[in-house]
C-alpha cells in the first residue's frame, strides 16, 4: 500500500514537471537570447589575506589552503554565469523561449537580445564598469540592461567611454563611461553583487521587465 502511494506520488511530480516544461516552452514563445553580462576582471589588487598575515605571525602553523587568494577573473565569471543561468531560468518560467548565447558568437537575424554592464557609481555620481570586489570606494553598483529586437536593428553600443583616465579614479577602478542615450536601459541597484542572492534577485527584477517589454511588442 505504501509503495502504491510512493509511485502515484512520483507520477505526480512528473506529470507537474512535464507541465511546467511544457508551459515554459510555448510553440512559437518570442525567442530571447541572453549575453554574457560585462564586469571587469582586470586591473583588480587583491587585499592582503589576514589569515596569511596571521600565519606569519604564528610561526607557519596555519595550513596553507586557507590562504589561497581568489583569482579575480574566476570570481568575475562565476557573478557571470550565475546571472545568465539566473536569467534564462527566470525567462522561461515566464513562457519565453530564452537561450544563453555564448562570448563570441554571432547575432541571430531573429529574437530579441539581452545585454548588461556591472557598473560602479563612486561618489560624485560618476559611472565606471565595475571590477571584481565591486569597487573600492563606490557607493553602489547598479546593473545597466537594454532589451533589443535583433529584427529591426542591429543594436548600438550600450555605453561610451568618456574618459580613459582620470585623477579621481582609483587604481582598477577603469575609465569612466555614460550609457548611450539612444539604448534603452533599465538600471537595477545591487547592494552586494557578487552575493547569491543578489544576483538571483536581480536576475528576477531584470526578467521581469525584459518578459514586460517583448510581450508587449507587435509579433
Amino acid at each position: 500500500m505504501k509503495m502504491q502511494w510512493i509511485w502515484k506520488r512520483l507520477a505526480t511530480l512528473c506529470l507537474c514537471a512535464f507541465a511546467q516544461l511544457a508551459a515554459a516552452q510555448q510553440p512559437g514563445a518570442p525567442l530571447v537570447y541572453v549575453t554574457d553580462f560585462e564586469l571587469d576582471a582586470a586591473n583588480v589588487k587583491q587585499d592582503s589575506n589576514p589569515v596569511e598575515n596571521a600565519r606569519e605571525h604564528m610561526g607557519g602553523l596555519l595550513p596553507r589552503p586557507l590562504l589561497r587568494h581568489r583569482d579575480p577573473q574566476q570570481q568575475a565569471d562565476q557573478v557571470v554565469t550565475k546571472m545568465a543561468d539566473a536569467l534564462v531560468n527566470d525567462l522561461r518560467e515566464k513562457g519565453l523561449d530564452a537561450r544563453r548565447l555564448p562570448s563570441g558568437a554571432p547575432l541571430p537575424a531573429q529574437g530579441w537580445l539581452v545585454r548588461g554592464v556591472f557598473l560602479s557609481v563612486d561618489e560624485g555620481n560618476s559611472m565606471r564598469r565595475a571590477v571584481v570586489g565591486f569597487g573600492s570606494g563606490a557607493s553602489q553598483i547598479e546593473l545597466a540592461v537594454a532589451v533589443d529586437n535583433l529584427a529591426t536593428q542591429a543594436p548600438q553600443p550600450l555605453y561610451q567611454v568618456i574618459d580613459s583616465q582620470s585623477s579621481h579614479a582609483k587604481p582598477g577602478a577603469g575609465a569612466a563611461i555614460a550609457l548611450n542615450p539612444y539604448v534603452a536601459a533599465a538600471k537595477f541597484v545591487l547592494a552586494r553583487a557578487d552575493d547569491r542572492k543578489n544576483v538571483d534577485r536581480a536576475a528576477a527584477e531584470v526578467a521581469d521587465s525584459v518578459a514586460a517589454r517583448v510581450k508587449a511588442a507587435p509579433q
